[in-house]
């Protein structure tokens, strides 16, 4: 590949330190004879300076120095995207810098160049310069200079700090004689080879962005995200939202409407492994190569508590760094702000009900599915952007293995969009089916009506939220909570079951017993993650017997009142802030504690069947497929026994077996028995 002509004039710049350096240090050498190991000084000074007297030739060695310098300064500035250009320009190199560089690079272009640096070093075994002789040969005869030369080559300096040059090891040398030479990803770049440097080629990507008009968001964020990217050269700036909102396709196609392309870091997968600060380094160099910003992808996975090394490696491989750097995180980690102290943070918001309908539509438009079907799944699903499109695509094939027309039904969104979370809840809950039908439950009025009311919110809440505005009357509490109140079996439940199934989320009843630990702040850890990961997971949480948890708050007598008040005080906070549906089991509903009850949006209150229920309830216990005699004298059965539909449940099982063993029909009379048998273990009285 031809060099280019910055290149060109580093490596005459090179030739002319060399040839100066040789001129102050004649003295030093052998001036006569040659050597058996290379050529003689005569032969390499001939070809250096042209023949100029040695003696004589120092004023006009600085003045082909400064003149080689100017030439190369004038080639940058003509040749902007050339490779030496561009490496100057994205780290910030002073003119010490670039001529460090164009030492470095001169034996890499000319191997007669590399064999001249030898006899410099009066030493042809040796192959790469030391920081004591580059500091000589850039330094000329101006002590003042060698120093400001080995300034250049601390390691906080931006040569080492973004690793274009690299040092031998420092064991058993003294540090003057540490050796140094070019980075082979910088001498790559430099020679034109632009390939990603291998110690982080699975880490790094170029981005291909799709066009602005492609990306569903809000224009007024757009706006403010465009006017993050445009504050000044090198802008650093922190979009925190939820993983698959768009926050890097906005970032790459606002960087292409200037001609500018982006390179994705993947930061969580970096943070994992080891050589953490040489990983970022060579990421960071790979954008900056390019002049590329880089979008530093964190997710999840980058919160508060990070490896040292990574916040060290992040603060120092920004610094100095002239391209705009943009991390994708989903929280705004508290020691960014000391990393980099001029990052600009915005928020990006979920997708909006409106937002998720237009994505639904463009991945799945009419007449693949029904415009009303996706309006229902895009209210009940909180879903990215990414997850969208996703679950659309299974929906579709799902669709094409049953029906060759390909029609997307409501149940094939639903399975596909359950497939999509992500449960990690353990052994804190346990999932129940959702197996009943409206038609199996038997309520007073009143109280299903106070359920269809809750199915009524959850259903309108994006509605009501967005369409109406009334997000702007509440801050917080936006979530579906309700009390389930009443005695043992009056289907509180089966109630839990028939919403999350009306809802098409799955339902998790929390296992109070790995809840609750013993230990200080356990149990709030514990109830963190479970609020974390059902907001993620779209689950309904359901706490059966919940007045064990959600007690009333006591008199402050000793720690244990207090450590336990601070429990209840977590719990109210997490119930204000959680956007999702939680559902509160009680047989006491005296027992909650009074904020619980304010905070609650709903209560729904069960009472002990009446007779004309309790009459449904034992007809409707029965599968269609059981024998059941033609007598039956059902209102005797509801008048004679004052049961619950949990605990008729369990009687008609019994009359069940009773008929199963003799392999006929259900009679009065297995009833009676089943019900006397069911009252006896009740406690009651027959």
């Amino acid at each position: 590949m031809a060099t280019s002509n910055a290149n060109q004039l580093a490596a005459e710049l090179a030739r002319a330190l060399l040839s100066r350096f040789l001129v102050i240090h004649a003295h030093r050498r052998r001036l006569a004879g040659g050597s058996a190991f290379g050529p003689s000084s005569e032969e390499v000074a001939q070809t250096l300076t042209g023949g100029a007297e040695l003696a004589a030739a120092i004023p006009a060695e600085d003045a082909r120095v400064t003149g080689a310098a100017a030439a190369l300064a004038a080639a940058l500035a003509l040749e902007p995207d050339a490779p030496l250009a561009r490496l100057v320009r994205v780290f910030s190199l002073d003119e010490l810098d670039t001529a460090i560089v164009s030492v470095l690079l001169a034996p890499e272009l000319d191997h007669e160049l590399e064999r001249a640096i030898a006899f410099a070093l009066d030493d042809f075994t040796r192959k790469r310069v030391d920081l004591g002789f580059l500091a000589r040969l850039i330094g000329g005869h101006e002590p003042a200079l060698h120093d400001r030369v080995l300034t250049r080559l601390d390691d906080g300096a931006p040569l080492r700090r973004h690793g274009v040059i690299a040092l031998g090891s420092a064991e058993h040398v003294p540090a003057s004689m540490r050796t140094l030479r070019l980075a082979d990803r910088a001498v790559a770049f430099l020679r034109g080879h632009d390939t990603i440097d291998e110690l982080v080629r699975t880490t790094v990507r170029l981005s291909y962005p799709v066009p602005l008009q492609a990306i569903v968001m809000a224009p007024e964020l757009i706006a403010q995200i465009r006017r993050a990217l445009e504050g000044g050269i090198a802008p650093r700036v922190l979009l925190a939202g939820p993983d698959g909102c768009g926050r890097a396709m906005v970032v790459e196609a606002l960087l292409a409407e200037r001609g500018m392309r982006a390179v994705r870091i993947d930061l969580a997968a970096i943070a994992s492994e080891d050589r953490i600060a040489d990983k970022i380094n060579a990421a960071l160099r790979e954008a900056a190569l390019r002049d590329a910003a880089a979008i530093l992808d964190g997710g999840t996975a980058i919160k508060d508590e990070v490896p040292r090394a990574l916040a060290q490696a992040i603060a120092d491989g920004s610094a100095g760094l002239a391209v705009p750097l943009v991390f994708t995180l989903s929280s705004r980690p508290a020691w960014m702000v000391n990393a980099i102290p001029d990052l600009l943070e915005l928020d990006i918001p979920p997708p909006s009900f409106r937002e998720r309908l237009t994505l639904w539509t463009r991945e799945l438009p009419p007449p693949l599915a029904d415009a009303a079907d996706l309006e229902t799944v895009a209210a009940r699903y909180a879903f990215t952007g990414a997850t969208i499109a996703r679950a659309a695509r299974r929906a579709a094939a799902s669709a094409r293995l049953r029906d060759p027309t390909g029609q997307v039904t409501l149940d094939d969104l639903g399975d596909a969009a359950r497939l999509m979370f992500s449960h990690r809840l353990g052994g804190m809950a346990q999932r129940i089916p959702t197996g009943f039908k409206w038609d199996d439950l038997v309520l007073p009025k009143d109280t299903l009506d106070a359920v269809r009311e809750v199915v009524r919110f959850a259903r309108l809440r994006p509605f009501l939220l967005e369409d109406w505005g009334f997000a702007a009357k509440l801050p917080y509490g936006r979530g579906v909570s309700a009390i389930l109140a009443g005695p043992p079996g009056t289907g509180k439940t089966m109630v839990a079951q028939l919403l999350a199934m009306e809802l098409g989320y799955d339902l998790y009843r929390i296992d109070l017993s790995q809840v609750v630990n013993k230990y200080i702040g356990e149990t709030e850890k514990n109830l963190a993650k479970i609020f974390d990961e059902a907001e993620s997971s779209h689950a309904v949480l359901f706490f059966d017997e919940a007045d064990a948890l959600f007690s009333k708050r006591t008199e402050v007598r000793s720690s244990n009142d207090r450590y336990a008040n601070l429990e209840v005080n977590y719990l109210l906070q997490r119930m204000e802030t959680y956007d999702g549906v939680t559902l509160l089991a009680t047989n006491l509903e005296q027992g909650l504690d009074e904020a619980f009850k304010r905070r609650v949006r709903f209560s729904v209150m069960f009472e002990l069947p009446e007779e004309a229920e309790r009459r449904r309830l034992w007809r409707s216990m029965f599968p269609a497929r059981v024998p059941l005699a033609d007598n039956i004298d059902w209102d005797l059965i509801a008048k004679r026994f004052e049961m619950a539909g949990g605990y008729i449940k369990k009687a008609a099982l019994r009359a069940a077996l009773i008929a199963a063993e003799s392999r006929r029909a259900i009679t009065t009379a297995d009833l009676l028995e089943a019900a006397r048998q069911e009252y006896r273990e009740m406690g009651r009285i027959v």
